[in-house]
């Protein structure tokens, strides 16, 4: 029979070069980004309403991962 084991788990925060390792770095990160955009534009039907419904995610996420 196996023994089970307790593991705790502690969470830290992670520095800037920890994030650079996992992310990949900035040009995988703007990629993401870059490709998310284009999916709420062209969702979106281009255009006017495209430009906006995805600028208005960009500012979103912005705003949102700024106040962590």
């Amino acid at each position: 029979m196996k023994k089970s084991e307790i593991l705790i788990s502690r969470f830290t925060e992670m520095n800037h070069e920890e994030l650079n390792n996992i992310s990949g770095g900035s040009f995988a990160y703007d990629l993401g980004r870059f490709i998310r955009y284009m999916g709420i534009y062209i969702h979106n039907g281009g255009g006017c309403s495209g430009t906006i419904a995805a600028t208005c995610d960009f500012v979103g996420n912005m705003i949102a991962n700024s106040e962590t």
